[in-house]
This record gives structure tokens, C-alpha cells and sequence, in this order.
């Protein structure tokens, strides 16, 4: 068995809550410590996969009930466009995308750990991590057995790390829009490939907002030419964005670290690089990183075995190779012709995000690898 000692989290959004709520369901003793006072603003598209609703659900972290009632819309149409080309629209009656918004949905989660028994304190800032001990602006000096980062991608635990230091080379931006600002209206999720090299402009309906924005993974744009694509962007589509207020934050692109920490210092979430650099998911891989890492410290049955099984590592990893079949200079042009010509990437692309299939199983159907 692992160790009962108590475990100290340092982050309150998914991967943190998902954590500490499951080690304190197991009867461990557990303390979160959350550096903003909730509720919060978390900037962040907001898109809850079907994949992410099953992890919660079939863990028993949340119920059908409190999913629906953190669900802001249900998306079940999307459309790959490159440049002001419409490549493809797909569309399917199973397994729809979720609009959440972060700040209630992380604040509910949280709210979750603490009701299974979690110590749970905002507003209290972690200052440094020495010797088996947390030092805290609120609580003074903590011991702990174990420790778990999911704190970001410039999170102090991932810093205590070795050759664990974030590049912070992601950017994310983004416009929420009201909907009569737009030229016309959608309830689709719409992907636009050409806007920014390695990333994608996006259009995500909500219920009183549009999400209008554009994101990087990895690339070599800087903030910058990030900023200019997403104005090129929004002009192109004739969305009015005067006197609204422009959203922005660094994007977790650092190396994955497929072991989520080393000894008894975890990683989960952004800290760990739990992001996907095709899809950009982020929440669900949170999540579930934050029950692998919870799983091993009750099983104690070691890294290599309870980490390295985890789906999310597995479709990160598969994600940072694949990306450049997409984005690359020299397959981009392949790459689009195929999603215009064949329905197969945008089906199986909804299945890789929406369920068990893998960026092995979506590049194989597309390339005929596989059947």
C-alpha cells in the first residue's frame, strides 16, 4: 500500500480538484491549496469533450444531474475550414461536446473535493517546496508524504524538478462575442487551419457568447503574429470586435512528462504537459492525469505501472508527432485536400476526441494504414 501520510495539492482547477477528490473518496488524508480566491476567472475555451464528461461521470465524481446543470451548450457539428475554404462539416447524434464555463465549472469541482472530505484553501499561495515541507503565505509551513503540482505550466512544484523548466511557447487569445455581432449565425464548432503556423483559428457558440479566437502549440509565431493572425481572422470573418474585451494566456507547450513527476513529487494537468497539441484539449486530460496520480499514491504499486497505462499521457505523446503531419510545411497542403476530399479525418477526429480512439487509430484510418 501506498503512503497514508497526508498529501499535499498545490492548484484548485480540474486536475487538482479530480486529485484530491479522489484520494479523499479513498479515506487519505488530503490538503489543496488554490493561490486565487474562488469563484475565479479561468481564461480557456471552455469545450468539455464527451471523452472528459465520461471520465467524470464514470467515476462518480460527478452525476449526469450536475453535469447537464454545469452545461452551458451541447455542440454536435463540426466544420474543418482552411483559409475562407469550408473544407468539411461533420455531424452525429452521439457523443456531443460540452460548453462549460471554467469559473463555475473548476469552482464546482473543487467544491466536490471538499465535500469528500478534502481541506481545501483559497486565496493561499504556495511559496516554496523544501525538505518534505510546503511553505504557504496563509499557513505557514506544511509537511507532507506526497506532492502534487497542478499548478500550471509555471507551477514551484514543476520548477523543484530537474530539466522540468516550461518554455512556455503556447498562446491562446480570444474575443467573446455576441452572437448578433457575428455575420451569420452557427451551432457548430468551427476549426480554421492557415491562420497561424502550428495552431488553428477557432468559432465556438455558446448560449449568449460566441468564443472567437486563435491558439498555437509549439510554434514558431510570436505573440505578436499571434495577435495579428487573430485580427486577420476576426476581419476575415467579419465579426465586430470593437470595445470587447481580448482574453489571453500562455498555453502549457513543454516537453510531456510522461512519468507526472518522480518519487513521491507529482504532475498533473498543465504542470505535467497534459495538453494536447493537435485538438488543444486540455480539461479531460487534467481530470484523468489528476486520478492517475491520486490511483498511484493509494496503490503504491509504483510509477512505470498505474502512470504510464494513463490514455491521456499516451494520446499526448501521440499528438506532439502527428501535429506536424497537419501543420508541417510540407504535408499542410496533403493534409487539408484529404479532410476536403474524405470524410474520414473529421469522423474519425470526433471519435479521437469524443472517445477510446487514439491520433494512431484517426492518421491510420486517413492514410490506410488501417481499416
Amino acid at each position: 500500500m501506498g503512503s497514508v501520510g497526508l498529501t499535499v495539492v498545490v492548484g484548485g482547477g480540474p486536475a487538482g480538484s479530480a486529485c484530491a477528490w479522489k484520494l479523499a473518496v479513498a479515506g487519505r488524508p488530503v490538503r489543496v491549496f488554490e493561490k486565487e480566491p474562488f469563484p475565479r476567472n479561468k481564461i480557456c475555451g471552455g469545450v468539455l469533450s464527451h471523452r472528459a464528461s465520461m471520465i467524470l461521470l464514470e467515476s462518480g465524481m460527478l452525476d449526469r444531474g450536475e453535469l447537464d446543470s454545469l452545461t452551458r451548450n451541447e455542440i454536435r457539428k463540426i466544420s474543418f475550414w482552411y483559409g475562407d475554404e469550408r473544407l468539411r462539416l461533420y455531424g452525429t447524434d452521439s457523443r456531443p461536446a460540452r460548453i462549460i464555463s471554467r469559473g463555475v465549472f473548476d469552482g464546482y469541482l473543487l467544491e466536490k473535493a471538499a465535500g469528500a472530505g478534502a481541506l481545501v484553501t483559497t486565496g493561499c499561495r504556495v511559496e516554496s517546496v523544501e525538505d518534505g515541507k510546503a511553505v504557504t503565505s496563509c499557513c505557514g509551513s506544511v509537511s507532507y508524504s506526497n506532492l502534487v503540482g497542478a499548478d500550471g505550466c509555471a507551477g514551484i512544484v514543476r520548477k523543484t524538478l530537474p530539466r522540468r523548466r516550461s518554455r512556455k511557447t503556447g498562446m491562446g487569445v480570444y474575443y467573446l462575442v455576441p452572437p448578433e455581432r457575428l455575420e451569420h449565425e452557427t451551432d457548430e464548432l468551427e476549426v480554421h487551419f492557415g491562420h497561424v503556423s502550428y495552431g488553428y483559428a477557432w468559432i465556438i457558440p455558446c448560449i449568449d457568447v460566441v468564443n472567437v479566437g486563435i491558439g498555437v502549440m509549439g510554434s514558431p509565431a510570436s505573440p505578436s503574429d499571434v495577435l495579428e493572425s487573430l485580427y486577420a481572422f476576426v476581419a476575415s470573418r467579419s465579426v465586430d470586435v470593437e470595445g470587447l474585451e481580448l482574453y489571453g494566456a500562455v498555453m502549457p507547450s513543454l516537453r510531456l512528462d510522461t512519468g507526472l513527476g518522480s518519487g513521491n513529487v507529482y504532475l498533473a494537468g498543465d504542470a505535467a504537459g497534459t495538453v494536447d497539441h493537435v485538438s488543444g484539449e486540455g480539461i479531460g486530460h487534467a481530470v484523468e492525469s489528476g486520478m492517475m496520480v491520486a490511483d498511484d499514491i493509494i496503490s503504491g504499486n509504483g510509477r512505470d505501472r498505474a502512470l504510464t497505462r494513463g490514455s491521456c499521457v499516451r494520446r499526448v505523446r501521440q499528438s506532439m508527432f502527428y501535429r506536424h503531419l497537419l501543420y508541417g510545411r510540407m504535408t499542410m497542403h496533403t493534409a487539408m485536400a484529404a479532410i476536403r476530399d474524405d470524410e474520414t479525418f473529421a469522423r474519425e477526429y470526433w471519435n479521437m476526441v469524443s472517445g477510446p480512439d487514439t491520433y494512431h487509430d484517426m492518421f491510420g484510418k486517413l492514410l490506410g494504414w488501417s481499416t
